[in-house]
């Protein structure tokens, strides 16, 4: 399974079996389509290594990480990571549908 594929079985698990909750998972776009678009993206706030997903929890935001089992994060997924992290809230590598459900499951 795909990135994207375990990213949208994910997502459309938590839209069907979670209808309450439905706006409180999202995907962050960051992904330009070229060059140009990304430029108009980047002076619009996008930020290179951004996690894939937001899940808004009771709790706080959960920044989610789809990445195959041998899947490995860029260096500006590491440095986005560690912001997120020095900044108190929670960034997850999802690999799995198992590690999504408990990553959610707070």
């Amino acid at each position: 399974m795909t990135e994207q594929q375990l990213q949208a079985h994910c997502f459309t698990w938590h839209w069907n079996a979670r209808p309450e909750e439905r706006g409180l998972l999202y995907m962050n776009h960051n992904n330009p389509r070229d060059a140009r678009h990304g430029a108009q993206l980047k002076v619009m706030g996008m930020i290179s290594g951004v996690a894939d997903m937001t899940y808004l929890s009771k709790s706080g935001p959960i920044f989610l990480e789809f990445k195959t089992a041998t899947g490995r994060q860029t260096d500006r997924q590491k440095w986005w990571q560690s912001q997120v992290e020095s900044a108190g809230y929670r960034y997850e590598i999802v690999r799995n549908f198992e590690e999504f459900v408990k990553s959610i499951d707070i």
